[in-house]
């Protein structure tokens, strides 16, 4: 989902008795997403540039402050057409206390992070070398229960508008590239929330919460190849029958090689990875393309 700049629509000028030159212009913008942001269309002026548009309408004294809006102007089946106004003005910046955003869409996202915990059973030591008894058998229950945890972090942001149903989609899924700094399938969308507010007596926009979770060893399953079955030998396509022991007892837990066959004893444990969660594009969902500003 992005925002195109297709150009500037009008301009208009005014000066104060002290001589101050304000200029509003009036961007194009297109989107073709449900909820992105037509201010972050490229093209548009960064913050504290000077007024230069086409090298005619010009002012080195005249910069751009992060003053403006944005307001939706028509709608079509696939996509959404906005005035962008951006204020360039030659008067002096305010102090940073002072200067406040007045319209809620203008201003940036917000993020807080922290830290989930859990038990979990550790089946490797920290050098990664299976956790194992004398007899090779791994060890389980309260033993190896330890503390865990994923690294998480919330972007609140504010829009104008949502889908519901495209929101749900992205809830549970991973990353399916490299985003934000973390490789493909680290960053995991655990959850999204969002409530319809009022400004003022103008107009409705959205506040979105989106909650995600870090797994830098990606959220793909890594799972141990045991069961109570083994391969008949010399079978194709491959059959297998009950694992039993050398008298012939029937065994609950064998551990397996990738072809289903019993592990020979002292031979290490082998995992096969399963991707069960949904891939998505992050940056195809309105979210910032970097969390800190």
């Amino acid at each position: 989902m992005t925002a195109t700049l297709k150009g500037l629509r009008y301009w208009d000028k005014s000066t104060d008795d002290e001589g101050h030159v304000d200029y509003n212009l009036v961007w194009n913008v297109e989107t073709d997403g449900p909820y992105a942001d037509p201010t972050f269309a490229a093209g548009l002026p960064a913050p504290g540039s000077t007024l230069s548009v086409g090298g005619v309408l010009t002012n080195p004294w005249a910069f751009y402050q992060r003053k403006g809006s944005a307001k939706l102007r028509h709608e079509g089946k696939h996509f959404r057409l906005w005035d962008v106004t951006t204020l360039f003005t030659t008067r002096p910046n305010r102090r940073c206390q002072t200067d406040a955003i007045e319209d809620p869409l203008l201003e940036p996202h917000k993020i807080r992070g922290g830290q989930d915990t859990f038990q979990r059973e550790a089946i490797e030591d920290k050098d990664g070398n299976a956790i194992l008894n004398a007899a090779g058998q791994r060890f389980r229950g309260p033993a190896v229960q330890i503390e865990d945890g994923y690294s998480t972090f919330e972007i609140e942001q504010n829009v104008a508008w949502i889908n519901v149903d495209v929101l749900g989609d992205y809830v549970y899924a991973v990353n399916n590239a490299a985003h934000w700094g973390l490789g493909a399938r680290t960053i995991r969308c655990r959850s999204i929330t969002w409530e319809e507010v009022l400004y003022g007596t103008c107009y409705f926009y959205f506040k979105v919460t989106s909650g995600f979770q870090i797994n830098k060893k990606t959220w793909d399953l890594k799972l141990l190849e045991e069961g109570d079955v083994v391969l008949i030998k010399d079978t194709n396509p491959p059959r297998f029958k009950r694992a039993k022991d050398e008298y012939e007892e029937n065994l609950t837990h064998v551990l397996l090689d990738a072809n289903g066959n019993a592990l020979a004893p002292g031979d290490p444990e082998v995992y096969t990875t399963k991707r069960v969660r949904a891939e998505k594009d992050f940056s195809a969902a309105g979210w910032p393309a970097t969390l800190f500003h």
